[in-house]
C-alpha cells in the first residue's frame, strides 16, 4: 500500500461565481495544513464524455455557459477521477477539490454544487470495468441527494448518507455502514466537515474525523485491498477546517 496522495490544482482556489460561504479560503487552509506532509498530484480536467456519464446534456451546457466556473468544475471532476484511479491502483487519496458535488443530480444542481464529482468518478471506474461494487459513504451535514438520485435502485453502488445528529450515534452508524454492506471493491467518502462542533452541524469533535478515516482504512484493508479515497464536500468553519481535514486524512493513511 502506497502513502496517501493529495489531489489538488491551484485553480481550486479561484474565486468563481458562487455563494460567499463556499470560498477559496476553504481549499487554501486545507492545502496549508497538508503541504509538506503528503505528496500532491495535479489532475487534468474531466472531459465532456466523463461528465455526461452522470449528467444530462442540458445540465452540462448550463454550467459550460459560465467560463471560469466551468473550468474549475471540470477540474474538480478530474480531481475526483484522479483520486478514484489512485485508490484503484492501491494508493489512498484525498481529493482537495472545489466546487463540491454531492447536491448535483443528473439534470439539476444546487447547494454550491455543479457536477457530481464522486458520482462521475465512481461511474467511470465501473464503466472501465475496474470495479464491480462500490460503497460511497457521505459524512457531510447535508444529505447527498444528487449522489443518491443517480445511483438509487442500483446494486453495484451502495450510497450511505450518515445523518445521525448525536456524536456517538454518528460514529456507530459509520461502523454499521462499514460492517453491514455487501462485499465491494472500493470505499469512497464524500467528506463534508460541516458536522464539526463549531460548524453548522455542531456534532463531531476534530478527532472524530480521524476515527472515521481509521475505520474506513481498516475496512478497506480487510475487504478491498486497501482501496479507498475521499473528496472534499462541505465544511465552513475556516479556523479549524484544515485541521479537521488533516484529521480525516491522517486516519485514512493508517493501514
Amino acid at each position: 500500500m502506497q502513502p496517501l496522495e493529495v489531489v489538488y490544482h491551484p485553480k481550486y482556489e479561484e474565486d468563481y461565481p458562487t455563494a460567499s460561504v463556499e470560498s477559496p479560503e476553504r481549499v487554501r487552509v486545507i492545502r496549508q495544513e497538508l503541504e509538506g506532509n503528503f505528496n500532491f498530484v495535479i489532475p487534468e480536467a474531466a472531459s465532456e464524455e466523463d461528465i455526461l456519464l452522470v449528467h444530462t446534456h442540458s445540465s452540462f451546457q448550463e454550467v459550460k455557459g459560465h467560463t471560469l466556473l466551468f473550468e474549475v468544475a471540470s477540474l474538480a471532476v478530474g480531481g475526483a477521477i484522479k483520486a478514484a484511479h489512485l485508490a484503484w491502483e492501491g494508493t489512498p487519496a484525498f481529493g482537495l477539490i472545489r466546487p463540491p458535488g454531492h447536491h448535483a443530480s443528473p439534470g439539476s444542481h444546487w447547494g454550491f454544487c455543479f457536477f457530481n464529482n464522486i458520482a462521475i468518478a465512481v461511474e467511470k471506474l465501473i464503466r472501465e470495468g475496474k470495479v464491480e461494487r462500490v460503497l460511497i459513504m457521505d459524512i457531510d451535514l447535508h444529505f447527498g441527494d444528487g449522489t443518491h438520485n443517480f445511483f438509487q435502485g442500483r446494486n453495484d453502488v451502495v450510497v450511505e448518507n450518515i445523518q445521525e445528529e448525536e456524536r456517538n450515534s454518528f460514529l456507530h452508524r459509520v461502523d454499521e455502514t462499514l460492517e453491514s454492506s455487501l462485499p465491494y471493491d472500493l470505499i469512497a467518502i464524500s467528506a463534508g466537515f460541516d458536522r464539526y462542533r463549531l460548524d453548522w452541524g455542531g456534532t463531531l469533535e476534530m478527532d472524530d474525523y480521524r476515527i472515521v478515516g481509521e475505520r474506513v482504512a481498516e475496512k478497506a484493508m480487510s475487504s478491498c485491498h486497501g482501496r479507498r479515497f475521499a473528496i472534499l464536500e462541505g465544511g465552513y468553519y475556516i479556523p479549524d477546517l484544515g485541521k479537521n481535514a488533516r484529521s480525516l486524512v491522517d486516519g485514512l493513511t493508517e493501514s
